[in-house]
This record gives C-alpha cells, structure tokens and sequence, in this order.
C-alpha cells in the first residue's frame, strides 16, 4: 500500500490511502476505479453547466450528486467538498457561477493527479483476477445490503467496504462505483435502487 501513497501536496486533492482504506486496501480495485472516474466525471463540470444553461436543474444537481459521492468513494475531499455546495446552490436556486468555476479548477487537480498516480504504476496497475463468487453466497450478500439500505442502517457503508472485491467482481466496477459512492454519500436510496436491478 505504500508505493501508492503520494507526497504532500497530491495528497490535499488525492487521498489515496483514504481511496484505499474505503476499499479495505484492495488496491488493483482502486486502481480500477480511478481509470473509471476519469472516465466518467473529468467533464463533469461542463456537463453541469451545459445543463443549467438548458434549465434542466434536476439533472444538474443530480450530475454534482453523483460527482460528490464518487470523489468522496476515490479520497478526492476537495472535489467532494466544493461539488457539495454547488448541488446545495443548484438545489436553492442561487448563482452557482464561481462555486463551479473552482469546482473545476479543483477536478481538474485531482484528475491531474490520478493520470500521475496511474503512469508512476504503470504495468504494476494491471488488476488481478477476480475470486471465484459462489453465487449463492453473493445472493445473500445482495439481499443482506438491500435489507441494510431499505432500513437507511449505517452499517451497509461497512458491509460495502467488507465486500468490496466480490461485489466489484460480481456486478462490474462501473456498478459496484454507483453503489459504493452512493453508499458512501448516505444516498441509501440511489444505492437500492442500482442493486434492485441487479436481483
């Protein structure tokens, strides 16, 4: 876990130990999740923006929801901070002008060191191969942390840092993220309603 950790100054946009500890160190999977967040929130902020300027509002601040809990899941507080005041400002009907022009002066930081992060490992970034999931057992997972995200109890947030690797392995990182980061974020109910559809 060591070689991961970055110097000072990348820590204060990537934590990757705090990454890493969510994921209960399972590097290969952070790692994996990394390459899946510049993937789909690099141009989150111009997404935001693209919908304000067409009045769609719900589906701004859902896009700065989706952005905090996945920055949060990754270590990236900086992000999750800044994405938290521009969905309350979207949602309160103010000018969210400045709050998203530093938002994206911050994402982009973290983007920036997450491409550093993944060059320095390079060929030491390659993800092992899953652990075989007996499905029976990972049914009883499912329904265990739908019970646990129905009752809005805490607990799901461990069960999903607990299970990270299987969960990962059995619905796919790009599920296991939505899940994860919205766990993470107390939006028990986007959680359930990603693994419903996969019972």
């Amino acid at each position: 876990m060591s070689k991961l950790l970055s110097s000072a100054p990348i820590r204060q946009r990537l934590d990757v130990e705090e990454g890493l500890d969510r994921l209960m160190g399972e590097r290969a999977l952070y790692l994996q999740i990394l390459r899946r967040f510049l993937q789909d929130y690099r141009n989150s902020c111009e997404r935001i923006q693209s919908l304000l300027t067409q009045q769609q509002e719900g589906k701004a601040q859902l896009a700065a929801h989706s952005l905090k809990g996945s920055a949060g899941l990754i270590g990236a507080q900086l992000v999750h901070d800044q994405a938290v005041l521009v969905e309350n400002a979207i949602a309160d009907g103010v000018e969210v002008a400045a709050l998203l022009s530093e938002l994206a002066v911050l994402l982009r930081e973290a983007c920036g060191s997450i491409d550093d992060l993944l060059l320095e490992q390079g060929s030491k970034a390659a993800a092992s191969d899953p652990p075989a999931v007996d499905p029976a057992q990972l049914r009883a997972l499912i329904e265990e942390l739908v019970g646990l995200l129905r009752e809005g109890d805490g607990a799901a947030i461990d069960l999903v840092e607990k299970s990270a690797t299987i969960l990962a392995s059995a619905l796919g990182v790009p599920t296991f993220q939505m899940v994860a980061a919205a766990t993470h974020a107390f939006d028990f109910e986007t959680a359930l309603d990603v693994l419903e559809m996969e019972l």
